[in-house]
């Protein structure tokens, strides 16, 4: 909820500052993930995943593919960095085997169309 925003701070020395990247609930809302496309402060309760290179929409599908973590955690199993090393993500394929970065952009882009344009048409029918 609220991107996994809690609170604001005012601390910003020796915290754990990140952008432009997707996090995952270590504990809480365990597996929750959300991407961030603005700077905000990490409490030790989230692994940040993050790739150089990445356009959003790209990180948007990882994110949405990451959250079915929640259905293998809980908070009494809580991820910790060993757990989440040996997670594997399934994403779409190239040809080749590698990620499918286009097909993920494309698909997110799309997707983001088509409920954009759903929410625009259900402001219209309410002026």
């Amino acid at each position: 909820m609220n991107n996994g925003v809690d609170d604001f701070v005012d601390n910003t020395d020796g915290v754990r500052r990140f952008s432009d990247c997707i996090t995952i609930a270590n504990s809480g809302s365990v597996g929750s993930a959300f991407y961030h496309s603005y700077e905000f402060i990490a409490s030790d309760h989230v692994t940040a995943l993050k790739a150089p290179g990445m356009s959003r929409h790209v990180y948007m599908f990882i994110a949405a593919a990451a959250g079915r973590l929640r259905e293998k955690y809980s908070f009494n199993r809580e991820i910790n960095e060993s757990r989440i090393n040996r997670e594997r993500i399934m994403l779409p394929v190239d040809s080749s085997g590698n990620p499918d970065y286009s097909f993920m952009a494309g698909y997110m882009r799309s997707l983001e169309t088509r409920l954009l344009t759903r929410w625009l048409d259900a402001e219209r029918g309410r002026e």
